[in-house]
């Protein structure tokens, strides 16, 4: 019996030591996600840190300019805040002339019938509205023949080929005449 005993403990014992191998192979994928989680969690706070700076920084600007007001800096601010126009009056201009040839451009890919229709709208509507007009539609062939018309072929050429009886004994008017290929009877 014990070489009974000693053959059933083998087996265990490797089973155990399969468990801990394919243990050890598999990666950890909780891990990961929990980390990946986390990572995704601090972009999101990163972010919302961002935008309350920015709020921030737009709220300090504004009292900046507040108080140089009624300290009487008046005739400085006027000048910094001409000096800002200047600067992005050019950018400004560029902005209008490219969103209105993007427009113009839009407009030409919609049929003549919707181009007035839709001039005023925003241009992210149009570019929906482009890419649904220029989309090839889908042509499917459409067999207007009645079921039987080559008797279960595509084509009478295919049904004479591969049933003469069937297309010969439907193609047989009863005055007389052959409707398809094929001597008169």
């Amino acid at each position: 019996m014990s070489e009974a005993q000693a053959t059933v403990q083998e087996p265990t014992q490797d089973k155990g030591q399969e468990v801990t191998t394919q243990s050890q192979t598999t990666p950890d994928t909780s891990g990961q996600s929990e980390l990946l989680h986390e990572v995704m969690a601090k972009k999101e706070k990163i972010k919302g840190l961002e935008s309350k700076l920015a709020e921030i920084e737009a709220k300090e600007e504004k009292r900046r300019q507040e108080r140089m007001s009624e300290d009487g800096k008046k005739d400085e601010l006027i000048a910094e805040l001409q000096g800002t126009i200047n600067q992005l009056s050019p950018y400004k201009e560029r902005l209008e002339t490219h969103e209105a040839n993007r427009r113009q451009v839009l407009l030409e890919r919609l049929p003549e019938s919707k181009q007035d229709k839709f001039k005023e709208h925003p241009i992210d509507v149009l570019e929906d509205l482009a890419h649904e007009y220029s989309q090839p539609g889908i042509k499917v062939k459409v067999d207007n023949q009645p079921p039987g018309a080559y008797g279960g072929y595509t084509s009478m050429a295919e049904w004479a080929a591969n049933d003469p009886k069937g297309y010969k004994a439907q193609n047989r008017a009863t005055s007389g005449i052959t409707v398809g290929y094929g001597p008169k009877v």
